[in-house]
């Protein structure tokens, strides 16, 4: 008996000394952006193209979901039990179809969100630099989640590992400028050492024969928290595009925000009295939720949300894709744009891919810049 409790003692005092061990090199191997950080440009030589106040410009944005949330899987935070496919050439195919939505949209600007360059989730492919061939405009990239380690799912077959991850913007047009802005938030110590930290990519685009600029926003706020962290991010950005509108400039924000817009809403009255569409009613009072983006705060400041209603933006991955029974998905309308009134939108829609390669389907907008 005694021989028993020894061991199960050591045994115990191993766990911990391990346990602590690894907080302790999460805890200083921890990403820690700065505030604002110049990101390098790639290809800015090569690009000569300045945007036209005569010309239309097309963009696209669109989470890709690291090229393995597609139609055949599941994701362990949105209640399935997966993180990551089953082999590198489901996520290799998946690439591939993702690389040919980009090739045929032929867009001017694209923003791409959940892009992985170094990640064991997606076996270490860097798909930054696959779209960046494909596509041979200017770029920046943003990290947005990097950790040594994500020891999550516990399923060790599942577990992330090794994340390096972020947001990219490619151009047809000449990028000046750079920037990645660290939002605001995290959660608790010790959750956030492998968590997201979640940050905007600033990009300045000259224009021919003016002295403004179109600035371009690429966003992908929190999911996971209780809707505060949004609020906050929110809050950071709102006060970014107000400050650049009011300098003259064009701005335009797009990517997911993990809430929905206004057009998927049959009312809204506050962030705590509104009805969801049919299309985007939670099926399960369970199922995670995207709250509802306030309007009002874009009403006055004279910014137009944009998305189309028609097609979700995006599922829940609870469960694979069903593709013979299409009400038994749960649909959100959380991706698509900001634009500050001095932006005329052509049009806009969301291009029904049926979630082949991502749990989000591309958003096209295409604008002109009122003279």
């Amino acid at each position: 008996m005694k021989k028993a409790i020894k061991i199960f003692i050591i045994l115990l005092m191993v766990i911990i000394v391990f346990s602590f061990g690894f907080i302790l090199t999460l805890h200083l191997f921890e990403y820690k952006p700065a505030d604002t950080t110049a990101l390098d440009i790639q290809r800015s030589d090569e690009i000569n193209q300045n945007v036209s106040l005569n010309n239309p410009i097309k963009i696209i944005t669109f989470n890709t979901g690291y090229a393995s949330l597609s139609q055949s899987e599941d994701f362990v935070m949105d209640g399935g039990s997966k993180a990551k496919m089953d082999s590198k050439e489901e996520v290799q195919a998946n690439i591939n179809g993702i690389q040919s939505i980009l090739m045929n949209e032929a867009a001017d600007i694209y923003l791409l969100q959940e892009v992985d360059t170094d990640s064991k989730r997606s076996y270490e492919i860097n798909q930054y630099d696959i779209y960046d061939d494909t596509l041979e405009y200017a770029s920046a990239f943003a990290y947005n989640y990097r950790s040594i380690f994500v020891p999550f799912p516990l399923n060790p077959s599942q577990m992330m590992g090794k994340v390096n991850s972020g947001i990219v913007t490619f151009s047809s047009y000449n990028i000046t400028e750079a920037t990645r802005v660290q939002l605001p938030g995290s959660f608790p110590w010790p959750v956030r050492l492998a968590n997201l930290k979640r940050a905007l990519l600033v990009t300045r685009h000259p224009i021919q024969d003016s002295e403004k600029e179109l600035v371009i926003i690429n966003v992908h706020l929190s999911a996971y928290d209780d809707g505060s962290m949004r609020i906050d991010e929110l809050d950071a950005l709102q006060e970014i595009i107000l400050q650049e509108k009011n300098q003259g400039h064009f701005v335009l924000v797009g990517g997911d925000f993990n809430q929905s817009f206004p057009s998927a809403l049959l009312s809204y009255e506050d962030q705590e009295t509104y009805t969801y569409k049919e299309l985007y009613a939670l099926n399960q009072d369970d199922f995670w939720e995207a709250y509802p983006l306030n309007p009002d705060w874009y009403d006055e400041h004279q910014f137009q949300l944009i998305a189309d209603a028609l097609v979700p933006t995006c599922r829940l991955l609870h469960q694979p894709y069903d593709t013979e029974v299409l009400d038994n998905n749960q649909y959100y309308l959380i991706d698509g744009f900001i634009a500050s009134d001095n932006i005329d939108v052509i049009s806009y829609r969301t291009l029904d891919e049926h979630f082949l390669y991502s749990d989000h389907n591309p958003v096209e907008i295409i604008i002109q810049l009122n003279q």
